[in-house]
């Protein structure tokens, strides 16, 4: 689910949007690397840790992706304004 609806993502939002969420991932694991060294676990139990991390990283991307829209898409306020204002011209005619 993940692969394909970030694939979806990547096609939606700006290389902006891309680079923040990439650039946030490295500075989280940078945070979580030295705990998970210093903790002496298990190879596989870390490895289960990280593939968890990646997995909830990637629903949190997925999700914020999913409500994010590039500023050129958004209609303005002065559209929106025009459009209801149509809207409003076209029933009174009526």
């Amino acid at each position: 689910f993940c692969y394909i609806e970030s694939g979806r993502q990547f096609r939606a939002v700006s290389t902006s949007f891309w680079l923040l969420a990439s650039s946030l991932g490295s500075i989280w694991i940078l945070i979580l690397e030295p705990p998970f060294v210093a903790s002496g676990i298990s190879n596989s139990t870390k490895d289960w840790a990280y593939s968890g991390i990646g997995m909830f990283g990637c629903a949190m991307y997925c999700v914020i992706a999913y409500f994010y829209v590039p500023r050129k898409i958004r209609p303005s306020i002065n559209e929106a304004a025009r459009v209801a204002k149509e809207a409003e011209y076209s029933l009174a005619q009526y």
